[in-house]
């Protein structure tokens, strides 16, 4: 017992750490929400294994309003049943998606709840809570570290029968909207997870749930297909409880991509993709549709099919002072870029032609051309052919990384996962001296335009984009960096 308490204090102590470290470096913390009974709060056993499971960017708020290392079990309205849920395994792989940032756990779910007992006021008996307010004063508590980004629910078993289930999608409509107003973003991403099909009466509740996603926007639902009980066909084991959590995580991660928070659109940004239809913000560098082949979209994202056979893409409008942020994922060998400023040069045979800088995006883990740490002015978010990065940190092939520009009068900088990695000055002395040492030096005036197309470029060879987003900004007299500013703003 002795040795159990002296454990606990360490997983504590340092859990404090890490939150305090992330504090330090400064790394934004996106914030989860977990909701609903028995099966998000989790009864799975939690054997060695799943013991041992952390990850050094989830942190969970814990019956003491402190933030600590995730670990199982992450809720606590039952201490001696408690055990592997969905929530670790959810937040692990939302950490793997954003690599740059925490990801804050908020665990809420009381076990045996009827959905009736998530209003305001309503008290639960046999756990002594008032599983809303109780949830909301968390969920502010929370609020005070970070941005909520998304809530998961799952609850339902308690009203599975043909009463329940037919008042049950009015019931939680009116929780999303009340949630979302409660955070301030009306279109706070909500993702619901299938009760499980093990059981005949849990599908009055599922067919309820299919209904969802067509009544209330920005919500998505997960599959409970396969999986299965502990043994006493009410709660998932740990396998099915962890799988499920990564279930949530894609369907969280599908109506991320191209949404924006209400403190986003306050701070001016736009989506150039709606993770449906391209053509709308975007258009073939040849003509005025997008492309009909070598483009598609997939879940969500903007794919780039090898070939060449959609060529370069373009924004339909062209901007001045922009932050540009995306996501982007390569395969092996893979080479694209970013073309920012694009407008029409001529060249010295009077050829006129859409260029534009250019932020490259390469595999350089594998590409021959830069691999080795060969020709880094041509690498990974160098100013291509011109500036090299410095101090990238990147992922490889088939994980995603996020680009970042930022273009201020004639300052601009280069970003790679939350870091700074160059910094430059168009039409400085230094930029036209490095320009006349290259085939850029063919095109008048290359860099110098005041406005331009935002472009990604078709080498060949598939790419994924999606979150791709921009706002305009106010010229600074002084060009100063943005830097600090853009990292306090996200």
């Amino acid at each position: 017992m002795k040795k159990n308490v002296t454990i606990l204090y360490f997983q504590l102590f340092f859990g404090c750490l890490l939150f305090q470290a992330f504090a330090q470096q400064g790394k934004e913390k996106h914030i989860y929400i977990l909701m609903g009974q028995s099966n998000m709060a989790g009864r799975g056993n939690v054997t060695g294994q799943y013991a041992k499971q952390q990850h050094s960017q989830v942190m969970m708020l814990d019956q003491f309003d402190k933030w600590i290392g995730a670990r199982h079990p992450v809720h606590f309205d039952k201490p001696k049943v408690a055990g592997v849920g969905p929530g670790l395994a959810f937040g692990m792989a939302m950490a793997e998606a954003y690599p740059y940032v925490t990801i804050g756990l908020v665990p809420c779910a009381v076990g045996g709840t009827q959905i009736a007992k998530w209003k305001p006021g309503a008290y639960d008996k046999a756990t002594d809570t008032h599983p809303y307010d109780d949830a909301e004063q968390r969920i502010r508590k929370a609020m005070e570290t970070g941005i909520v980004k998304g809530i998961i629910w799952h609850q339902g078993e308690g009203d599975s029968n043909e009463e329940l289930a037919k008042v049950y999608l009015n019931n939680l409509q009116e929780l999303i909207y009340r949630v979302r107003q409660l955070v301030d973003d009306p279109e706070l991403p909500f993702v619901v997870g299938q009760l499980a099909r093990y059981r005949d009466n849990y599908q009055l509740v599922n067919s309820e749930l299919d209904k969802l996603e067509d009544t209330v926007p920005n919500t998505a639902i997960v599959s409970s297909e396969g999986l299965w009980h502990k043994g006493d066909e009410t709660h998932f084991d740990s396998p099915s409880a962890s799988e499920l959590g990564r279930r949530f995580a894609q369907g969280m991660l599908h109506l991320q991509h191209n949404y924006l928070t209400e403190k986003e659109k306050v701070e001016g940004w736009e989506l150039l993709f709606d993770g449906k239809d391209p053509n709308i913000r975007w258009r073939s560098i040849s003509g005025d549709k997008f492309p009909k082949e070598g483009w598609t979209v997939k879940d969500n994202t903007l794919v780039l099919l090898p070939g060449r056979k959609g060529g370069d893409i373009v924004t339909r409008e062209q901007f001045a002072n922009f932050e540009l942020v995306l996501d982007y994922k390569l395969v092996d060998s893979a080479n694209t870029g970013i073309k920012y400023f694009v407008s029409e040069l001529k060249n010295v045979k009077g050829k006129t032609t859409l260029i534009g800088p250019e932020f490259q995006l390469i595999d350089d883990f594998k590409h021959e051309t830069v691999k080795d740490g060969k020709s880094p002015e041509t690498s990974t978010g160098s100013l291509y052919l011109l500036y090299a990065p410095k101090n990238k940190v990147l992922n490889k092939p088939g994980e995603w990384n996020e680009a970042r520009i930022i273009a201020n009068g004639k300052n601009v900088e280069h970003w790679i996962n939350g870091k700074k990695v160059l910094a430059y000055e168009r039409g400085s002395e230094e930029f036209r001296r490095l320009v006349d040492q290259t085939k850029f030096k063919e095109y008048e005036n290359y860099g110098d335009a005041s406005a331009g197309y935002i472009l990604l470029q078709d080498h060949h060879d598939k790419a994924y984009f999606r979150r791709i987003k921009i706002r305009r900004l106010i010229n600074s007299p002084k060009g100063d960096s943005l830097g600090a500013e853009i990292m306090d703003l996200n």
